[in-house]
């Protein structure tokens, strides 16, 4: 089962829920299918406690529903600070962040580029300083949060 194919499937679960599947990684090994699912609100954060409550959900629907042959390992969690930007939903979200694009081939002689998400639309990604790459050149778009700022809100309790 490939990865579109799995997501769709999934879907209808989430329909009406405040949650939905930010991202998802699918993989094959020793006769198992590992699949990580990575989920997030529409308003708000992602808890332990809603990640250990949707994998008894999407595990009880996966079996239900026979989406996957054979055994398989699920793991559910938040797409964490660093998340990949992968959904037109998360474009919108996350508009005036900064990011991190990894181009597929180089472009000036880099595949990185950092910089402030300002829109995306006709399958590209807007980035500040007029930079835009269309979605078939880019290999990965992630949150580039500024770890000093989030530390200082949250500091270690030890």
């Amino acid at each position: 089962m490939d990865f579109n194919d799995l997501q769709e499937k999934l879907e209808p679960m989430f329909e009406g829920a405040e949650f939905y599947i930010a991202d998802m990684k699918v993989s094959k090994g020793h006769g198992k299918t590992f699949l990580q699912i990575f989920l997030d609100r529409n308003e708000g954060n992602i808890s332990l406690e809603d990640c250990g409550k949707w994998s008894d959900k999407i595990g009880s629907y996966i079996d239900m529903n026979n989406i996957i042959e054979g055994g398989y390992i699920l793991e559910v969690s938040s797409p964490g600070v660093d998340r990949i930007i992968r959904k037109e939903r998360d474009f919108r979200k996350f508009t005036g962040h900064s990011v991190k694009i990894t181009l597929k081939k180089p472009l000036e002689g880099t595949r990185v580029y950092y910089s402030r998400l300002t829109g995306y639309g006709n399958n590209a990604a807007f980035f500040e300083d007029g930079l835009s790459f269309s979605m078939e050149d880019i290999q990965e778009i992630r949150l580039n949060p500024d770890y000093d700022q989030l530390l200082k809100k949250h500091p270690s309790s030890s």
